[in-house]
């Protein structure tokens, strides 16, 4: 809603608005599957709404939520075997991260909005798009990132209980949100789904192990 209210009026909106969605959505899952189907579902068909082409509007989406992988402080699981491997702490990557993260989404910005030009393809209208004043009310939902990214960058503390950290304060939000309200299913849920993501980090370190073993073994 926030990026919709931002840059949903300019010159083919709907496309800047999955390029910013997704570029926040990076921030906090690292994953690029994560980031489509969250924000695609919903920015996609907008583009096609506004005149953009169906391939193009798939294009701009899966362009941008790629981004997520390495937009900090989450980024994917690479970046998670760059700290093991090379034996730097995980906020040095974080850091070092931040410029080609917002490099790589301003070009996506700027080639959707050079689309967006050719084709003289306008904005969503005022009424369709949110109030941002309102939507100040409901940044409290904002803590758990703020958290998450206050905790990896100071460097303080383990990447573990920072995670752990922002967990608990996304449950504790949610009992206050009233529009999507957290339940013990959708906690359940959550466990699930988190169990199935690592599947893909655990396959990527299995991988690496096997990759660097000879270096290790014939050393």
């Amino acid at each position: 809603k926030i990026s919709n209210s931002i840059v949903g009026g300019f010159s083919g909106g709907p496309a800047k608005v999955a390029v910013v969605a997704s570029a926040l959505e990076g921030m906090v899952s690292g994953s690029s599957v994560a980031n489509t189907v969250g924000s695609g579902s919903v920015t996609i068909p907008l583009m096609k709404k506004t005149g953009y082409k169906p391939e193009f509007a798939a294009a701009a989406e899966a362009s941008a939520s790629t981004g997520g992988q390495i937009m900090p402080p989450i980024m994917g699981a690479a970046a998670f075997l760059m700290a093991e491997n090379i034996g730097v702490p995980y906020s040095n990557i974080v850091v070092r991260a931040i410029l080609p993260a917002c490099l790589y989404f301003l070009g996506v910005f700027i080639a959707v909005h050079l689309e967006a030009k050719k084709e003289g393809l306008r904005g969503l209208s005022r009424e369709e798009l949110p109030k941002f004043l309102p939507l100040l009310k409901q940044s409290y939902l904002l803590l758990p990132l703020i958290l998450l990214i206050a905790l990896v960058g100071s460097g303080s503390r383990s990447i573990a209980y920072a995670a752990a950290i922002a967990i608990i304060a996304a449950i504790v939000v949610g009992l206050f949100n009233k529009e999507n309200r957290i339940t013990p299913k959708r906690i359940w849920e959550a466990l699930a789904a988190g169990g199935q993501g690592m599947i893909t980090v655990a396959a990527a370190c299995g991988v690496a192990g096997v990759a660097v073993f000879p270096i290790f073994a014939f050393k």
